[in-house]
C-alpha cells in the first residue's frame, strides 16, 4: 500500500494533513489506463480496483482541486493549466518512481520550484511536482553546500552566513529554489562570477526516462550541461553541490544618477574595465524629461572592517560626474543581498503582488548595440510599462564566464561584456486584463524582434510567444545537439511542456 495512506511519511502533524486529504477523497492511489483518469482513496473505496497503483512513495500525490488549482498559473498569472495530479515528494527516489510511473502512460511532467516565471513555463496538463517539499539542506562548508533542489537561495543564506560564506552568485531577488534557478542560469549584479549555473560541482537528475543519476563536468557531461539552464527539458534537478566563498562583513553600495543614456553607458563601461566592484546594476525610473526615463547607477564592494570601507574618490574617479555627486550607504552583508526580498514581501501585503498580471521582458544584448537599442526603446516605454510595483533593470554580465553551452547569450562581438535588460511589468490591479496582457504582449514581440535584429537573445522567464522557429534561432548551432539531448534523456518528451520548445 501506499506509504502515503499508512501515513508513515513522519511527523504528526504531516499525519494529520494526510489523513485529513485521505477523508476528502484526495489523495491518488493510481492511474486507470482504460478510463485515463487517476484513481482516489474515496473512488477506491467504493470498489474501483481495475487501476495501476502508484509506487510505495514518501510523500503524497493529490488530485482534490484546490491543490491543483494552488500550481495551476506562475508569478505572470497570464496563463493558466491545472494539472490533474499533483506529487508533494519525500524523497529524490519519489520523483524517479513518478516519472517511470508517468512513463508507462504518456503523462506529461512538470517540476515546480516556486512557480516564478510568467508565462507557463512550470505548467503541464499532467503531474506537477512541487519541488517545495525537497528542502533540505545536506552540508554546507567551505568546499561548498549540498542541497535539496527544493532549498531556496535565501535559506542558503542565512544557513552559510553562519560560516562565513555565501554562494558567489545570488539573484536579487532570493526567495527562489536552488534547482529552479539552476534549469534557466540564475542572473546576477554580481557580474565578473558569470551566472549562478557556474558554480556547480555535481547534480542528481532524474531524466524522462526515471532514472536518478549523478552527473557533473567529468562524469556524464552530457546531462549536466543539458539540465544547466536547459529549462527542464532533459531532466529534473533533485540535489546540487553549490559553491561557496568567504562573505564580507559589510557592503558599501555607491549611487550616481543618469539622465543620459550615453553617459550612463560610458561611466558603467569605465567601472566595468577596471574589474573593482563586486556588484554592478542600473535601475531605471521615469522622470518627465527627454527620453522619459533616468537610470541609478549602483555599484557596491564588500569589505570586512571600517578601515577598509571603500573611498567614493576611488571607486568613483574619472567618470563623468564628480564622485562627491554619489551618495552611498553601508549595508551587513547578508542584509544587502536579500534586500529586495523585503520589497516582494511589502508588495505582496500592501499591493496583492502575487495576483497582479506581469508580462515580463527579459533579453540578452551584446556590447555592441546594447547602448542603441536601450537608446531607442526607452523613449517607447510609459510608466504603465512597468507598473507601480514593477522594475526595469540592467546588468553586465562578464561574456567569459559563461561556459554553459544552453545558456543562450549573443554571439561573441569581441568584448567581453553582455547585458540583461529587463521590463519586470505588472498590471496596477489584480487580473483578469485580458486587454492588457495582449497589448504587452504584442510590445514585448516588438521589442524582441528589435533585440534578435541587434544580436540578442531571449532570457527565457518572461511572456513571449515563441514558435518553433524561435527556438531554432535561439539555440542556433546549439539547436541540433539540444533536440538530440532531449531525445537521449527524455524520449517520450514528457519534462517540462510549458514552453513548447520540441513541439514540433
Amino acid at each position: 500500500m501506499n506509504k502515503a495512506i499508512e501515513a508513515s511519511v513522519g511527523g504528526s502533524m504531516r499525519r494529520r494533513h494526510v489523513l485529513a486529504a485521505i477523508a476528502a477523497g484526495a489523495v491518488v492511489l493510481g492511474f486507470d489506463p482504460l478510463r485515463k483518469t487517476w484513481v482516489r482513496a474515496a473512488e477506491a473505496a467504493g470498489g474501483c480496483d481495475a487501476f495501476d497503483h502508484l509506487p510505495d512513495l514518501d510523500g503524497t500525490v493529490y488530485q482534490d482541486v484546490a491543490t491543483r488549482d494552488s500550481v495551476s498559473t506562475d508569478q505572470g498569472n497570464i496563463k493558466q493549466l491545472q494539472p490533474v495530479a499533483v506529487l508533494r515528494p519525500g524523497s529524490a527516489e519519489d520523483v524517479a518512481k513518478m516519472v517511470r510511473f508517468c512513463k508507462r502512460h504518456r503523462i506529461q511532467i512538470a517540476a515546480r520550484g516556486q512557480g516564478h516565471t510568467t508565462f507557463g513555463h512550470s505548467l503541464t496538463p499532467g503531474l506537477s511536482i512541487e519541488m517545495a517539499s525537497l528542502s533540505t539542506i545536506h552540508s554546507i562548508g567551505p568546499d561548498g553546500a549540498e542541497v535539496d533542489a527544493g532549498v531556496l537561495w535565501q535559506d542558503l543564506i542565512f544557513a552559510a552566513a553562519e560560516a562565513g560564506l555565501t554562494p558567489p552568485v545570488l539573484t536579487g531577488y532570493t526567495k527562489l529554489s536552488i534547482g529552479g534557478t539552476l534549469s534557466v542560469g540564475g542572473v546576477s549584479s554580481t557580474f565578473g562570477r558569470g551566472v549562478q549555473i557556474e558554480h556547480v560541482e555535481w547534480l542528481d537528475v532524474v531524466t524522462g526516462s526515471g532514472v536518478l543519476l549523478r552527473c557533473s563536468e567529468t562524469h556524464r557531461r552530457r546531462l549536466f550541461e543539458a539540465v544547466l539552464g536547459g529549462l527542464g527539458q532533459c531532466g529534473i534537478i533533485v540535489r546540487a553541490k553549490v559553491g561557496l566563498v568567504q562573505a564580507p562583513a559589510f557592503v558599501r553600495l555607491f549611487n550616481l544618477v543618469y539622465f543620459d543614456n550615453a553617459q550612463l553607458f560610458g561611466d558603467m563601461r569605465a567601472l566595468l574595465a577596471r574589474d573593482e566592484l563586486d556588484d554592478y546594476f542600473n535601475l531605471y525610473f521615469p522622470y518627465p524629461g527627454p527620453g522619459g526615463w533616468g537610470a541609478q547607477l549602483n555599484a557596491a564592494i564588500g569589505y570586512d572592517a571600517p578601515a577598509d570601507a571603500p573611498d567614493a574618490s576611488v571607486v568613483l574617479r574619472d567618470l563623468s560626474q564628480p564622485a562627491s555627486a554619489a551618495t552611498f550607504v553601508d549595508i551587513p552583508y547578508v542584509a544587502y543581498v536579500t534586500r529586495i526580498d523585503g520589497v516582494y514581501d511589502f508588495y505582496k501585503v500592501t499591493y496583492a503582488w502575487d495576483s497582479l498580471i506581469k508580462p515580463w521582458f527579459d533579453v540578452l544584448l551584446p556590447d555592441s548595440t546594447a547602448e542603441g537599442y536601450i537608446a531607442e526603446v526607452l523613449p517607447t516605454l510609459t510608466p504603465a510599462d512597468v507598473g507601480t510595483t514593477g522594475f526595469m533593470l540592467m546588468f553586465p554580465i562578464r561574456r567569459s564566464g559563461i561556459t554553459r553551452p544552453f545558456f543562450r547569450i549573443p554571439e561573441d562581438d569581441g568584448t567581453d561584456f553582455i547585458y540583461l535588460f529587463d521590463i519586470l511589468t505588472s498590471s496596477e490591479t489584480p487580473g483578469p486584463n485580458p486587454a492588457f496582457v495582449e497589448l504587452m504582449l504584442e510590445r514585448n514581440r516588438a521589442l524582441f524582434e528589435l533585440a534578435r535584429d541587434a544580436g540578442g537573445t531571449r532570457y527565457p522567464i518572461g511572456a513571449l510567444e515563441f514558435d518553433a522557429a524561435d527556438w531554432a534561432a535561439q539555440y542556433g548551432d546549439s539547436w541540433s545537439d539540444f533536440r538530440q539531448r532531449k531525445q537521449q534523456y527524455d524520449p517520450h518528451d514528457l519534462l517540462a511542456p510549458g514552453l513548447g520548445i520540441f513541439d514540433c
